[in-house]
């Protein structure tokens, strides 16, 4: 993807060569333009060691010679046609005005113009507290709201933190993993998909005691690409998660298509999958869940009554309920954890529960010494079974699954 990078004049501007590696380390282009006040800390130099393809300041459109790769002779109009995201990292009170107001005093006001609307624009605001609460600053990105109804502009709100100002509040730049992550799911209206997903990740527990309970070591990896891809292909998506998941599902929070629900146990996840079933078209059941529930303690059991006593009995079956009760027309992928994956085993649980899809994964914990499979890893065996065949065994990066499934569906 060709992704112009701009960088005002926020002393948070250093980040900006962290978010660049981030977006070249994903395989994307990535173009720079400086504005005036982000010259004043930083060296356009700095950009093109660390592989930036090109660099420009705020007055190059006025000190360009063309070349023969170029369609225009007007820098802000090449560059405009050039990309396919903007990402303003960070945005600078004043450039924020600049651009509410359509100011072209540099060469970034030419290109946020010259822009088709096809093309998003992604704002991370980062400035002094009082500075983003002031009227005026309020009143500019409200205006730059307005502007997103037709020119498909986001505004990604800054965190809270200690400033360099040595206050605390609002006004830290967005950290540069989540912003790389909302660059990549934040997509063009045009190209937006009127179909919902519903993806359960991670592990939930079985409470024994305030202390104690039983799970399984899912990192909800799997969960995690799944909502990038489909939000980044223009799905409506709804996480539903062990409340140990990876911290990474919280980077699309901001992505207004995006619903990250965290729960504890397996009823909870019921419950939740209850409330959402009815709206999703695609329904994919990626989660670890626990099979087995405990009477839950309501105080620390000794050990001699640990030994002696703990019985358990068989949580909800959320795929089970799923299938009951799911609209006709909702597809649902399903996914098989297990040490040994053939037809007979994959073909056992199909009769079981027909899901449209049927995912495979070698798992094993890697307790006892052996290689750890399947969970909190990045490269998985999988097996693909659908309509009670294998149509397809494949070992690849988890980052390749959610194209893959979609593309099973489809056969």
């Amino acid at each position: 993807m060709n992704i112009l990078l701009a960088v005002s004049g926020s002393i948070a501007c250093y980040k900006s060569f962290d978010l660049l590696r981030s977006l070249l380390k994903e395989g994307h282009c990535v173009r720079v333009v400086l504005t005036k006040g982000a010259l004043n800390f930083l060296k356009p130099e700095m950009f093109t060691y660390l592989g930036a393809e090109k660099v420009y300041g705020p007055l190059d459109d006025f000190n360009l010679e063309k070349t023969d790769e170029m369609n225009s002779k007007v820098l802000h109009v090449e560059l405009a046609n050039w990309l396919e995201k903007l990402v303003i990292y960070p945005a600078s009170a004043n450039t924020i005005s600049n651009l509410a107001f359509g100011r072209c005093e540099d060469l970034l006001g030419g290109i946020f113009l010259a822009k088709k609307e096809h093309k998003p624009t992604i704002i991370f605001p980062a400035m002094n507290t009082l500075m983003y609460r002031h009227p005026i600053t309020k009143e500019n990105l409200d205006l730059l709201s307005r502007i997103d109804k037709t020119n498909d502009t986001f505004i990604c709100p800054p965190i809270s933190g200690e400033l360099v100002c040595k206050e605390n509040g609002e006004g830290k730049v967005q950290e540069v993993e989540v912003a790389k992550d909302l660059i990549e799911t934040t997509i063009a209206k045009s190209r937006l998909l009127s179909k919902k997903i519903l993806i359960t990740t991670g592990a939930t527990i079985a409470p024994i005691d305030p202390v104690r309970y039983v799970t399984n070591p899912s990192s909800g990896k799997t969960g995690y690409q799944l909502a990038k891809k489909y939000l980044s292909l223009g799905f409506d998506v709804t996480v539903v998660a062990g409340q140990n998941a990876l911290k990474e599902l919280d980077h699309f929070i901001e992505n207004p298509r995006y619903n990250l629900v965290r729960v504890r146990t397996t009823r909870d996840m019921l419950k939740e999958v209850e409330a959402l079933l009815k709206t999703c078209n695609l329904y994919v059941s990626s989660a670890a869940i626990s099979d087995l529930e405990f009477e839950a303690s309501s105080e620390k059991l000794k050990k001699a009554k640990l030994a002696n006593s703990l019985s358990f009995t068989q949580s909800p079956d959320v795929l089970k309920f799923v299938l009951e009760n799911k609209s006709p027309s909702t597809k649902v992928v399903g996914f098989a954890a297990e040490t040994l994956v053939n037809f007979q085993t994959l073909n056992e649980k199909w009769m079981r529960k027909k899901v449209d899809l049927l995912v495979g994964t070698k798992v094993h914990s890697g307790s006892d010494g052996s290689t750890q499979k399947g969970f909190n890893v990045d490269q998985c065996e999988y097996t693909f079974f659908k309509d009670g065949k294998v149509t397809n065994e494949v070992t690849m990066n988890k980052s390749f699954l959610p194209e893959k499934i979609l593309e099973e569906l489809q056969r």
